[in-house]
C-alpha cells in the first residue's frame, strides 16, 4: 500500500480509547462483560463513533484522545440495528476523520486499519476488501450490506477502517475466521443514513423491532435455538435450547435471514407463533415479542 506511512499519520488524532463498565445486573453483563475496552473514531469535533456493544448498559464511559486527556461524556447511543455506538463528548475540540468518500465501497480496495491497544497505544494493519454482501448474527442482527477484509484486527473492536487516502470507510466490529475474510466492517454509510437520529436531533424514524432474545444459527438446511436470553421473551414463552425453528406464523423459514424478515414484520408486544421441532415432536411455541431497548436500557 502506498500510504503506509502517510495515512496513520494523518489519522492518528482521530482515534481514541474507549473503555466502559457495566453493572453486574445488566442483562448484557454476562455474555460480554462488565468492563469492555475498544476503540473509536471521531466523526465530528466532539462526537466518536464506535461498535455498539462497547456501550451497551454502560453506566460509565471513558474516552482518552491521542493526546493523552480524557474528555467528558456528554451522552451515549447504542444503536442494535446497525451495530453502530455513538459516543457525544465535552471539552476541547478533536480532530474529526475525513468521510468524504463519496465511491462505493467494492472488493479489491486497498484499507488500513488503525485501533488502539490500550489508552496509549495504537496499532495499524493493512489489507483489502475482499467482499461485500449480506451478514446475519445470532444475536438477531443482520446487514444488507457488510464489508469483509483481509486485515487482522492487531487489537480492540470498534476501530476504523481507511482507504489509502484516509478517508473513513466503516468500523471495524468483528473478527472473523474465514479465509481472507478477517474482519467485519460496518458501512460508514449506514451512520450516514442515520446521522440525525443517532444525535437526537430528529426523531427516531425507523419502526421498532420485534425482539425474542433467543441465539438462533443456522444448520443443516434450518435454523436451531442455541440458547436463550434470561428472562427475554423467548425463556418466557417456554423456548428452549435444541429447539428447531421451522416456521413463523406458519411461514416456512431455513436461514437466518428468512426469520429475522418474518421477526422484523411484526413489533414489540405482538405474539409470533414458532413452529418448531423439539425431541422429534412438532409444537407451536406461542412467543409475546419484546423491546430490545427497553430489555437493555
Amino acid at each position: 500500500m502506498d500510504s503506509i506511512v502517510v495515512t496513520p499519520r494523518t489519522v492518528i488524532p482521530s482515534v481514541v480509547f474507549l473503555r466502559s463498565r457495566v453493572p453486574a445486573a445488566h442483562p448484557s453483563a454476562p455474555i460480554l462483560g462488565e468492563e469492555r475496552m475498544g476503540s473509536g473514531v471521531v466523526v465530528d469535533s466532539h462526537c466518536v463513533l464506535t461498535a455498539h456493544y462497547l456501550l451497551l448498559g454502560a453506566a460509565e464511559v471513558e474516552v482518552t484522545a491521542a493526546d493523552g486527556r480524557a474528555r467528558p461524556i456528554e451522552r451515549t447511543v447504542a444503536d442494535h440495528e446497525t451495530g453502530l455506538g455513538l459516543v457525544q463528548l465535552g471539552g476541547p475540540e478533536l480532530r474529526a476523520a475525513c468521510l468524504d468518500r463519496r465511491e462505493r465501497v467494492a472488493p479489491g480496495l486497498p484499507v488500513f486499519l488503525l485501533t488502539c491497544t490500550s489508552a496509549e497505544e495504537r496499532k495499524g494493519a493493512t489489507g483489502h476488501v475482499s467482499w461485500i454482501g449480506p451478514f446475519e448474527a445470532f444475536w438477531e442482527y443482520m446487514l444488507d450490506r457488510a464489508i469483509m477484509t483481509t486485515v487482522v484486527n492487531p487489537g480492540l473492536a470498534g476501530a476504523p477502517l481507511f482507504d489509502v487516502d484516509a478517508r473513513l470507510v466503516g468500523i471495524v466490529s468483528l473478527g472473523l475466521a474465514a479465509v481472507g475474510r478477517y474482519s467485519l466492517a460496518i458501512p460508514l454509510e449506514l451512520y450516514q443514513a442515520h446521522r440525525a437520529e443517532l444525535l437526537g436531533e430528529v426523531a427516531r424514524t425507523r419502526p421498532a423491532r420485534a425482539w425474542v432474545g433467543f441465539y438462533p444459527h443456522a444448520y443443516d438446511g434450518g435454523v436451531v435455538v442455541t440458547g436463550v436470553i434470561p428472562n427475554g421473551p423467548a425463556e418466557r414463552a417456554g423456548m428452549a435450547q435444541g429447539d428447531m425453528i421451522l416456521s413463523v406464523d406458519g411461514k416456512p423459514v431455513q436461514t437466518l435471514r428468512e426469520l429475522y424478515r418474518e421477526l422484523w414484520r411484526r413489533k414489540p408486544g405482538e405474539s409470533l407463533g414458532f413452529g418448531v421441532l423439539r425431541d422429534a415432536s412438532l409444537r407451536v411455541v406461542e412467543v409475546v415479542a419484546g423491546d430490545r431497548y427497553e430489555f437493555y436500557k
